[in-house]
């Protein structure tokens, strides 16, 4: 899944918080999926990578949390920052699936004002 992101040097990522959390808005199930810690958030100028990693990532990839996406930055239809959670930022992603459809993720992330300030800027 990271095939992008693996061919882009470390200098190319603009932002990345490895320990963060997230919830896809995708159905109930998802909702209800822990990721507490096991989710990757990268961002180059190009792309925005969210991704399971780590043991605990492993224990919950087979739960299909819908947790693993690699999203063009001109496919993000809105960002938006909802509310501090335990120290976390709440940001929401709208974006568009390559199927048709919007999907919503919901990120939890430490600098979330600066993954905020950084995809602002991208998007114009």
């Amino acid at each position: 899944m990271s095939a992008i992101f693996d061919s882009i040097s470390e200098g190319s990522l603009l932002f990345q918080e490895k320990y963060a959390m997230a919830q896809s808005q995708k159905n109930g199930w998802t909702k209800a999926v822990n990721t507490w810690k096991c989710v990757s958030i990268s961002l180059s100028a190009t792309h925005l990578q969210v991704e399971l990693h780590g043991l605990l990532g492993l224990i919950v990839k087979p739960f299909n949390a819908d947790l693993d996406h690699i999203v063009p930055i001109t496919d993000i239809r809105s960002v938006e920052k909802r509310k501090n959670y335990f120290g976390y930022n709440e940001i929401s992603v709208v974006f568009s699936l390559p199927s048709g459809g919007d999907r919503e993720l919901l990120l939890y992330l430490r600098r979330g004002e600066e993954f905020l300030n950084l995809l602002g800027s991208m998007r114009g």
